[in-house]
């Protein structure tokens, strides 16, 4: 059986369009025959390359364009290769036909599915889901064809009238969707010209880091709380406080992640959001008191360290807690991270050791903190009275 021969061609029809580009189809050859399957990509001449066959490197996203047509050969091998092994005939004229016989019917069934097949970490998965909800729940079938200016523009307003969420939420939701039309375009289903994200822009903010000072840590781990869930939270917070884990690292700990080095015991684990691999030794960070909680709650047969609790939950008895202790700050579970960071630093631990203890790539977010407590410190010596 013969195979197909592909060959990248520019312009076949030698005609530029009203815009003075052509455009980039593939050609597959077999037994004698030709068949041309469009790329969507437009392009001036000066851009295509005919040594190479490939968009010139000084084309805007040349490398994403080159990549997409790669992929679209990729597919096909892959199409034909599978009636090969299973002895079935293939034919220039089934591979359209193939091509777009699992196409998803809708941008909606199309992220679905990416979310379920991207090799994503729990916590990432979860956000991708929830965006997916907040999008279902404006429109309930959104098509690939809906994907433009107007839409995006209208989805943000539905977000602010009725959720009000600051400005990085709506950004995050927002880089959900461009991921998914990248993969989409990426795939064929979107056509690059109709790339909606190129006039779409969401603005981030720099978020303000709220940690909670050496006197209010003691006021969050000596007041009296009045209910069980208000104690389990506090306990899974002050963990945080005294190991610099995020929330997801926290409910996915493992008996497994305990390491007993040279006579202590350390947290060893792959961190959710990075997947770089951080050391915590429990037995000397606060004086062991993360290894104290951790001792709490193990539960004989249960492999995970914790009962995990959503961190709206948590948030929201957060709030009951701070209120009590006389905490006039708004924490939130990620607060405890921040905290870590600055209480160390405040207390002389070298900014490369916090930085490792917070699995931070590089020290310029570690010295993010430093310069937080540098103000701290100035708004103390203001508040003396020296006279």
């Amino acid at each position: 059986m013969q195979k197909i021969k592909f060959k990248t061609i520019y312009n076949r029809k030698k005609a530029l369009n009203k815009e003075g580009k052509a455009l980039i189809q593939v050609e597959c050859y077999l037994n004698g025959k030709r068949k041309y399957l469009t790329t969507n990509i437009y392009l001036e001449p000066k851009y295509w390359s005919e040594k190479t066959a490939t968009i010139k490197t000084d084309y805007p996203n040349s490398i994403f364009l080159n990549k997409s047509i790669k992929d679209l050969i990729n597919r096909i091998e892959e199409i034909e290769l599978e009636h090969i092994n299973k002895n079935r005939s293939f034919n220039l004229e089934s591979i359209e036909t193939f091509l777009n016989s699992n196409k998803p019917q809708s941008f909606t069934e199309f992220m679905t599915n990416e979310i379920e097949e991207m090799n994503l970490k729990v916590g990432t998965k979860k956000n991708h889901t929830a965006t997916l909800s907040k999008l279902n729940e404006f429109r309930k079938v959104v098509y690939f064809d809906d994907l433009n200016y107007d839409f995006l523009d209208r989805f943000k307003k539905h977000l602010i009238k009725k959720y009000n969420p600051s400005k990085n939420t709506i950004y995050k939701y927002f880089k959900h969707i461009k991921t998914h039309v990248n993969t989409a375009i990426n795939k064929g289903y979107i056509d690059l010209k109709d790339y909606p994200f190129r006039t779409f822009k969401v603005e981030q903010e720099e978020s303000k880091k709220v940690y909670l000072t050496p006197q209010e840590i003691i006021k969050i781990e000596d007041v009296e709380l009045e209910t069980d869930a208000q104690k389990y939270v506090r306990d899974m917070f002050m963990f945080s406080v005294y190991t610099g884990l995020r929330y997801g690292d926290v409910f996915a700990l493992t008996r497994n992640n305990i390491k007993n080095i040279e006579g202590s015991d350390w947290l060893v684990l792959d961190m959710e959001k990075t997947s770089d691999v951080v050391k915590i030794p429990i037995d000397t960070l606060f004086n062991g008191k993360p290894k104290r909680i951790i001792n709490k709650y193990t539960v004989l047969g249960r492999n995970l360290c914790f009962k995990e609790v959503t961190n709206q939950h948590c948030n929201r008895i957060l709030k009951e807690i701070k209120n009590l202790a006389k905490v006039d700050k708004k924490i939130t579970f990620h607060s405890a991270r921040h905290t870590t960071a600055t209480y160390l630093i405040y207390k002389g631990v070298p900014i490369t050791t916090v930085g490792k203890i917070l699995g931070h790539r590089k020290l310029e977010t570690t010295q993010i903190y430093a310069h937080i407590m540098d103000q701290t410190i100035t708004n103390d010596i203001k508040a003396v009275n020296f006279d």
